[in-house]
């Protein structure tokens, strides 16, 4: 057996807390500097969703409501109805804003 105790072993306690505080102190550091950027990077929680309803709405319900009226201002011109080439003017300037909101928006006011 050695002649050293265990209690003659000294151990470097002081710079493991040391290190320790300074890993964490570091941590912390990159936590409050990159959590920021990736939020920032995602943007708000509601702009995916509102970009999602701009899109189905300048998009895919603006298109088929397009064409529905269309067909219905068609019908009327077919048939003579009264006011049908009005009707038929309006389902073209109506379907061009529907279609093109987003560039209207950004015509009228920039934004």
């Amino acid at each position: 057996m050695s002649h050293l105790s265990h209690t003659h072993l000294q151990y470097p306690k002081r710079r493991v807390f040391r290190d320790g505080l300074a890993t964490s102190k570091l941590s912390l550091a990159a936590l409050l500097i990159l959590v920021p950027i990736a939020a920032h990077a995602q943007g708000s929680p509601f702009d995916n969703g509102f970009t999602a309803l701009q899109t189905l709405f300048t998009g895919t319900v603006a298109k088929v409501a397009s064409l529905i009226a269309i067909v219905i201002g068609g019908y009327q011109f077919a048939h003579g109805e009264p006011g049908g080439k009005k009707a038929l003017a309006g389902v073209a300037a109506g379907t061009g804003i529907a279609v093109l909101a987003a560039n209207v928006l950004t015509w009228l006011w920039g934004v």
